[in-house]
């Protein structure tokens, strides 16, 4: 559109200034002739050449303009359409490039999850290395309300009350995903043990009591179940088989008698197992291995059952039983799936799960677990179990994702009511229960954390039980190639890091002695904190110290008042530290206060009013400026009152004093208020005038410090007199020039005057 005005712009010029010369007969024709022809012959428009036909005499008038209306719009519509495919070409490459970064995402995850947790493990890594960022108290928001409880709980002794109760209420701060994060807790109750085959054991008593949980729901849910009462295990496994087979005979036929046994051993059925053979004695001629695989397989269970010892009877049926049978008992007649289960878990030989009727996940971990533990032998530190059960968390790493999360009919670990309906695609988190199943929980606790914002909460909460039990499966991998980076103070600091300084000193009571240190030092030196008086505490005119949140929280975790004053101040002295190296000055004055380091307070003032930045006329007015100014002021108020009780040496306090006047003689100095600059220059002695001893000796202490301020110092004190010489009151003018010409001759080694100020003072000395 600004184009064609342009050229509508340029047309009307081009009209007004219209001029042709007629070469024929040497007639010029302008603007007023414009009814005229110029020539009787004419150039097709469609051959013409419109720059040509400007400048040819054979052109009329009518067909000269339509040739420059045509050529005008025809460059509009070029450079519009040039400008459309640029757009077009830009906009469909970067369509192409975020379509294709998240089919690539979701192949690789799909390849391989192992391989998106290692990453996530890099950046919670990265956390802990300080790259964690702490909330403003402005940004900051309130904790949820389960959190005080929660850390209440995770100081007292774990317990399994206290599981139950920190994953209830973690689970409260997240209810759009609350039922699959209950499961999730759920199986972290079963693995705090502190072996890795009690905690396998614990896994596989998770999968049994689940399948047995589901078993009661199908049964339960059946209108032609025909059970009474409060029934037993063999009622529900006979009612579940006539639902299953559609027969009121059940069991009837071997392959129902295998099913049972099937049944009662996922169900985690031992004694069921041991009473089956009679309970089905219709069938069991049919299959003379039955008594043997059954009793074997209930053995299998009592000893992956947690501290729980069987019945009498139950110890004498299986004393009667030889292991030697069951390689009869895999060679004999009886075949078919749950036969060949049964028999390859208890001799640890492999199943192809094809083969097994609505096989789910579950059922292949159960599986696998026990042959890891068959593996095992009666000590978890057999080469064979370390080697399998690496086989087997290697294995769950390299699954598809369409083992967890298939497209359309939900594979659960869990019972299949628990995923929504529909056959629609839903992220859940089932890979996170497969990995912890399998004792690969820092794997899960860092995948639950990305997954999704709101899971944070609950991954921390896992992670601090978890580590406060002495879980096994938080110990470091047997192979240091496959260790998954795993810092639980990194954790902790970034999810505390969005609530206030409260709520994240809760948090970091839970924390390790060594651990809590460096996250109150990151959170003394983030977002301000460190001048936090809520956080710190008030520091009163006379240097004392009224505790805030921070010293509070230490008293409420230390022993004795002693202890807790000096893990404060040592506290604040190492944030302290840190500050001044990284040019938190205001931070650092108060933390070194505070950390009773009082001479690097000294030297941490020194330092601030040494800074090049005061010269900066944008610095000097800004806020951080005033900030830092007023509390530069304040702490030489409170030193200057209390030297004998912080032990300040005079020395370092005259070079800190003189360095403080010249701040204040140069402030006054450039807001115009020359006679409060000139009282401080003369009650300090900025400048050695006197010549006499007195202030030759201060001259030299402060000759590394001050000399670089003289040139200043000396500017402004001409400029003062020339003021006052301007305005009449030059009274003692002649003797404060003489005396300054003569500390410039003995000086003049030291320092040089810009020319300005030798010309204001050459002019001061002629008066």
């Amino acid at each position: 559109r600004t184009k064609l005005l342009q050229e509508t712009q340029l047309l009307e010029r081009a009209v007004n200034d219209f001029c042709i010369t007629g070469r024929a007969g040497g007639i010029a024709t302008t603007g007023a002739t414009t009814g005229q022809a110029v020539s009787s012959s004419k150039v097709p428009a469609t051959f013409a050449d419109p720059i040509e036909l400007q400048d040819s005499s054979n052109v009329d008038l009518e067909s000269f303009f339509a040739l420059r209306r045509e050529r005008m719009l025809l460059g509009v519509v070029e450079e519009a359409h040039r400008d459309a495919m640029r757009e077009l070409e830009r906009r469909s490459i970067k369509k192409v490039q975020t379509e294709w970064e998240a089919s690539k995402a979701k192949i690789l995850a799909g390849l391989n999850p192992h391989r998106t947790v290692q990453s996530l493990a890099s950046g919670a890594a990265a956390e802990v290395r300080g790259k964690v960022q702490f909330l403003s108290s402005n940004q900051a928001v309130e904790a949820p309300a389960q959190d005080a409880a929660i850390v209440a709980t995770l100081q007292q002794k774990i317990t399994p009350a206290s599981v139950l109760k920190v994953g209830s209420l973690s689970c409260e701060t997240c209810p759009s995903n609350r039922g699959e994060l209950m499961e999730c807790w759920a199986i972290v109750s079963h693995i705090l043990a502190k072996t890795k085959r009690e905690a396998l054991c614990g896994s596989l008593c998770y999968l049994q009591s689940r399948f047995a949980e589901e078993l009661r729901t199908v049964v339960y849910r059946s209108a032609d179940a025909r059970i009474g009462g409060v029934p037993d295990a063999w009622s529900l496994v006979a009612a579940f088989g006539r639902i299953k087979f559609e027969t009121a005979a059940f069991p009837s036929t071997p392959a129902h008698a295998w099913y049972a046994a099937y049944l009662a051993a996922r169900a985690g059925f031992t004694h069921l197992l041991v009473q089956l053979p009679t309970l089905a004695s219709s069938v069991s001629a049919q299959c003379p291995m039955l008594r043997t695989v059954c009793i074997q397989m209930a053995r299998r269970l009592q000893a992956t059952a947690t501290q729980q010892r069987a019945s009498e009877d139950f110890v004498g049926a299986s004393d009667q039983c030889d292991r030697s049978e069951l390689v009869r008992a895999d060679l004999s007649e009886d075949s078919g799936p749950f036969h060949d289960i049964l028999v390859s878990t208890l001799i640890g030989r492999p199943f192809t799960f094809s083969r097994l009727p609505e096989g789910t996940i579950e059922d292949w971990l159960w599986y696998r677990l026990h042959t890891v533990h068959v593996a095992s032998g009666d000590s978890e530190e057999a080469p064979e179990f370390k080697e399998h059960l690496a086989d087997l968390q290697k294995r769950v790493l390299e699954l598809p994702a369409s083992h967890y999360d298939p497209p359309a009919v939900s594979v659960s670990v869990v019972p299949t009511g628990s995923h929504g309906a529909g056959g629609v695609a839903t992220q859940t988190l089932n890979f996170v229960k497969v990995s912890m199943l399998t004792l690969q929980v820092k794997t899960a606790i860092l995948h639950l954390r990305h997954q999704d914002a709101s899971h944070k909460g609950a991954a921390v909460h896992m992670a601090l039980l978890l580590r406060a039990a002495g879980a096994a499966c938080l110990q470091p991998s047997d192979d240091p190639q496959n260790e998954v980076a795993f810092d639980i103070p990194g954790l902790v600091c970034d999810y505390a890091s969005q609530f206030k300084c409260g709520h994240q000193l809760k948090y970091f009571r839970l924390l390790e002695p060594k651990d809590r240190v460096e996250a109150l030092t990151r959170l003394l030196l983030n977002g301000g904190a460190g001048t936090n008086e809520e956080l710190l505490g008030v520091i009163d005119s006379n240097g004392r110290h009224r505790p805030g949140l921070l010293q509070e929280a230490l008293q409420a975790s230390a022993t004795a008042t002693d202890a807790d004053h000096a893990e404060f101040a040592e506290l604040c002295a190492k944030a302290g530290r840190t500050a001044l190296e990284g040019g938190q000055y205001r931070e650092a004055i108060r933390l070194l206060h505070l950390g009773r380091c009082y001479s690097e307070v000294l030297q941490a003032l020194c330092r601030c009013l040494r800074l090049p930045i005061w010269r900066d006329p944008a610095f000097a007015s800004s806020a951080d400026a005033a900030q830092l100014g007023q509390d530069v002021r304040r702490f030489f108020a409170i030193y200057e009152r209390n030297l004998d009780r912080y032990g300040i040496p005079l020395g370092p306090w005259k070079v800190a004093r003189k360095l403080y006047a010249i701040r204040m003689f140069l402030t006054f100095c450039s807001q115009g208020q020359p006679e409060a600059a000139l009282d401080i220059f003369d009650s300090e002695q900025l400048l050695p005038l006197d010549g006499d001893s007195t202030a030759a000796a201060t001259a030299g202490e402060a000759d590394d410090d001050i000399a670089v301020e003289f040139p200043r110092i000396v500017a402004n004190y001409v400029r003062i007199l020339q003021h006052f010489s301007q305005g009449g009151s030059g009274t003692g003018l002649p003797l404060r020039v003489r005396r300054l010409q003569g500390m410039l001759a003995m000086q003049a080694h030291r320092f040089a005057l810009d020319k300005e100020t030798t010309a204001i003072l050459a002019s001061l000395t002629l008066r």
